[in-house]
């Protein structure tokens, strides 16, 4: 009996120790590695849901089990989401990237997509045997993709303010795509898996002891849990009494710790704790090397460039002339008018507002910089029909440009060049995002901006209509937060006339003339809907006069509901059951995107 005690005793120790030995072991890890060690058991927990959940019941064919199963794995994927998009943007895309084929146009290469978004396609789909191997397929990759990331996080050495950078950048992914059903449009799981997300954060801030932003986090979490209805959930609140305020205090926190600010991939500054304050953005971290960097004095010229007619040959046009300054730098007209005999061009004249927040131009995405788009304007026959060679000549013939450049370019010598001129009308037009809309000035605090039928309209925007999942706050265009790395193009099937049943597609082949793939036909810039009430008419063709059209063109679920059957439309072709007071709703929030 002694020799059975002295065993038990002998046993519980050996527990003790064990026990006291790792929690020492834990808390003389500092925080990042306490966080990296936290990342990995997480990380454990998803492979477990999708190996012995979502594997068995897609291999068994029990479809309750599947989607039980699918909602588990991706709320589980949400609470590393923070890490996973920071630490692995490549691998994150192949498990939770948008379900469109991705083209790499250099290489002539079509990327197919994979990961949770095509799983949620398939399983919400009418199950066939086809669907269902394809799943199972689409399983198989997940469990290699999630192998990937764990052998990955073996090797990765991670610090403090990388991690207060990557939380900080999935408080702005949940804000502009997080709950806007962005990545869950069928499922519409986007207010849970934002719970899911917040939670991952919270459970970093734990190692940071700060029990103020752990109960926001908390109370931010209880919000969408008791307000679950994705239609009816007021993302105006909650942007702005949860998640604007917990950036806030997770800078605070990082302040108070002296722990410094990451320069990551963003294109926001790196202290930006608002999507919607001002200056959040930085210019230059859109544009690819330092020669290009915004100055007041480049503005200037560039301004005074974008007003004259030097740069055509004629002397007879300006850039001024197609983007009036009055009406958002667009005309008014249905399509631009050329120089020969004001010849109608093919498409709308957009707006310049903003565009220097954009990663390609033009409506087929043609050009990769302003510099780019200024170029193919000046020496377009039907546009300008000019030669920079010969406006550069033109303008070192004037001592005032002279002038100019010199204090523009640090160049006693002041002499134009191509290039110079390319580059400056570029510095003008980026110049152009004053962020001083009623909007962002409610956003910045001021909660008298924006009246009750503005602020529905806003929420209706960013979930029951849906708009926010292409035209992405706060750029409302197509480049999407956190990182705005991207511009994108959708395939909406916009007709030649307004017809509202029985339309034809517009002859207008979009990105597909320029590059011949089958997913680009029809396929147009995602434009910005900032100043939208001073740039009609509207889409590619200048084919709807009002806000109203436009709007009763999506409710119909694009060209599918008006009687055009294309096969690569990217726009959801399921009506989007607006009322006609909804509709006037997300017209008055429009119209609050006006600079003031």
């Amino acid at each position: 009996m002694n020799s059975i005690k002295k065993t038990i005793a002998l046993f519980c120790i050996i527990i003790i120790t064990t026990s006291l030995t790792l929690f020492c072991t834990m808390n003389n890890k500092s925080s990042e590695e306490r966080v990296k060690a936290s990342f990995d058991q997480e990380l454990l927990k998803l492979q477990s849901t999708v190996d012995d959940k979502l594997l068995k019941a897609v291999t068994k064919k029990n479809e309750a089990q599947i989607k039980t199963a699918f909602l588990e794995s991706r709320a589980q994927y949400k609470r590393l989401e923070y890490y996973m998009e920071y630490f692995f943007p490549t691998t994150a895309v192949l498990i939770n990237g948008a379900p469109i084929d991705e083209i790499e146009l250099g290489e002539n290469l079509i990327e197919n997509p994979t990961g949770f978004q095509v799983m949620e396609e398939l399983i919400y789909d009418i199950p066939t045997a086809e669907n269902r191997n394809e799943l199972l397929n689409e399983v198989k990759k997940m469990q290699l993709n999630l192998q990937r990331v764990a052998r990955y996080n073996e090797q990765y050495t991670i610090t403090n303010a990388q991690l207060f950078d990557a939380m900080r950048l999935e408080l702005f992914r949940i804000t502009s795509l997080g709950i806007t059903g962005f990545d869950t449009p069928t499922a519409l799981q986007s207010l849970p898996e934002a719970a899911a997300a917040l939670e991952g954060i919270k459970n970093v801030i734990t190692n940071y002891d700060d029990e103020k932003l752990v109960n926001s986090l908390k109370d931010a979490v209880g919000f969408l849990h008791d307000n679950s209805d994705f239609n009816s959930f007021n993302r105006l609140d909650f942007m702005t009494n949860h998640l604007q305020p917990i950036a806030v205090q997770l800078d605070h926190l990082r302040t108070q710790l002296k722990i410094p600010t990451a320069s990551s991939g963003s294109a926001l500054n790196d202290n930006t704790t608002s999507l919607f304050q001002k200056n959040a953005f930085n210019i230059d971290k859109f544009v690819s090397n330092h020669t290009e960097y915004i100055s007041n004095d480049k503005i200037a010229l560039g301004k005074q460039l974008f007003n004259s007619n030097v740069l055509s040959n004629g002397g007879n046009r300006s850039c001024a002339s197609c983007h009036h300054e009055n009406k958002a730098f667009t005309d008014g007209l249905v399509t631009a008018q050329g120089i020969v005999n004001n010849k109608a061009l093919l498409r709308n004249t957009p707006t310049l507002m903003y565009s220097g927040l954009q990663r390609a131009f033009f409506y087929d995405l043609k050009a990769g910089s302003l510099e780019d788009q200024a170029l193919d304007v000046v020496h377009h026959k039907e546009e300008m029909d000019g030669s920079l060679e010969q406006a550069a000549v033109r303008i070192n013939n004037s001592k005032s440009y002279n002038t100019a450049l010199s204090k523009a370019f640090k160049d006693p010598k002041g002499m134009a060049s191509p290039w110079r001129i390319q580059h400056v009308l570029a510095a003008y037009i980026r110049s152009l995002s004053p962020f001083s809309s009623r909007v962002d000035k409610y956003m910045q605090g001021d909660k008298k901006q924006l009246n009750a039928q503005e602020k529905e309209g806003f929420n209706l925007f960013m979930g029951k209509a849906k708009c926010g999942t292409c035209h992405f706050a706060p750029l409302f265009n197509g480049t999407q937060a956190p990182l705005f790395q991207k511009s994108e193009a959708e395939v909406l099937g916009v007709p030649g006339k307004p017809d509202t049943s029985n339309a034809v597609i517009d002859k207008d082949l979009g990105r597909y003339d320029l590059n011949p793939y089958p997913q680009y036909k029809y396929a147009f810039k995602t434009t910005s809907l900032r100043n939208i009430a001073k740039t009609a008419p509207y889409m590619h063709n200048g084919v709807y006069k009002t806000l109203e059209e436009v709007l009763d063109f999506y409710n119909r679920g694009g060209g599918t509901g008006i009687g055009i059957q294309l096969d690569n439309q990217t726009l959801s072709a399921d009506p989007l059951q607006l009322t006609p007071k909804e509709t006037k709703s997300i017209i008055a929030f429009l119209k609050a995107l006006d600079d003031q």
